[in-house]
């Protein structure tokens, strides 16, 4: 508000408007970092994004395997809406705890990305029940078989 020095005093009112841009500094990542899947049947788990950033730099996120060669052999991941996908396991695994590696990005502008490893506990399952490996993790890199093979093949 002001107000005028002359005779008769006068006064004003005015408005200001203040826009804040949010701007893509934050980048996703996935929940939760432990999944379970049964080895057999409902070899199927939820996992999410989550972004600190706000509309339009958020959701929707594209979650996709991470680019080690061979994990399209063993996982699907597959969008079920604007900010969750499944992952699907494609062939039996021995119950035990896999890294799994994935690729998060968000739709801001630039868009950014995110690796991320999610814990997947491959678990038998029965009678509604699940029976999961908490000790040891499998690295679910193709190099690391690879190098066994190939130590394999060197000690024949």
């Amino acid at each position: 508000m002001g107000i005028s020095q002359g005779s008769p005093p006068a006064t004003g009112t005015g408005s200001l408007v203040i826009y804040l841009e949010d701007y893509n500094d934050n980048a996703p990542y996935v929940v939760p970092s432990v999944a379970r899947v049964c080895e057999d049947d409902m070899n199927v788990a939820i996992v999410g994004g989550r972004d600190k950033d706000l509309y339009p730099n958020a959701a929707p996120f594209k979650i996709e395997l991470g680019k080690q060669p061979g994990l399209d052999k063993t996982w699907k991941v597959t969008r079920v809406n604007s900010t969750h996908s499944q992952i699907m396991l494609l062939h039996s695994l021995k119950k035990a705890n896999y890294q799994l590696p994935l690729l998060i990005t968000d739709s801001g502008v630039p868009p950014l990305s995110n690796y991320t490893e999610v814990k997947v506990q491959v678990c038998v399952c029965k009678k509604n029940k699940m029976h999961c490996s908490s000790a040891h993790s499998h690295r679910a890199s193709l190099l690391v078989l690879l190098a066994t093979l190939l130590l394999a093949l060197l000690c024949k």
